[in-house]
């Protein structure tokens, strides 16, 4: 949803905020397991809400991948991968944290 048609004034039309969840920004170091290739990497969660994360990571998993996103505190997410975009890996979450 566009809100005000600020384009005819030269600026990027302003977007309104869809998630369902607040996110709060963080730096912190975390694992990735991808279950169904027996893999996990390092990487580094850059927000999180209560529906999903944020995440850099050097392999890029396919939209749709089901994901284990485990914090530093030992903390797990179940999730799938939603997008991609600047770097950054959206997870959305489908149990709350275990």
């Amino acid at each position: 949803m566009l809100l005000a048609n600020s384009s005819v004034l030269g600026y990027a039309p302003v977007v309104a905020e869809r998630r369902a969840h607040e996110r709060r920004s963080v730096d912190q170091a975390a694992e990735l397991v991808i279950p169904s290739e027996q893999m996990a990497l390092p990487c580094r969660v850059i927000n999180i809400s209560e529906g999903g994360a944020g995440i850099e990571c050097d392999a890029i998993p396919q939209a749709g991948t089901s994901v284990i996103l485990v914090m530093k505190n030992g903390k797990r997410f179940e999730g799938v991968t939603a997008w991609y975009g600047n770097g950054e890996l959206g997870l959305r979450f489908v149990t709350d944290g275990v």
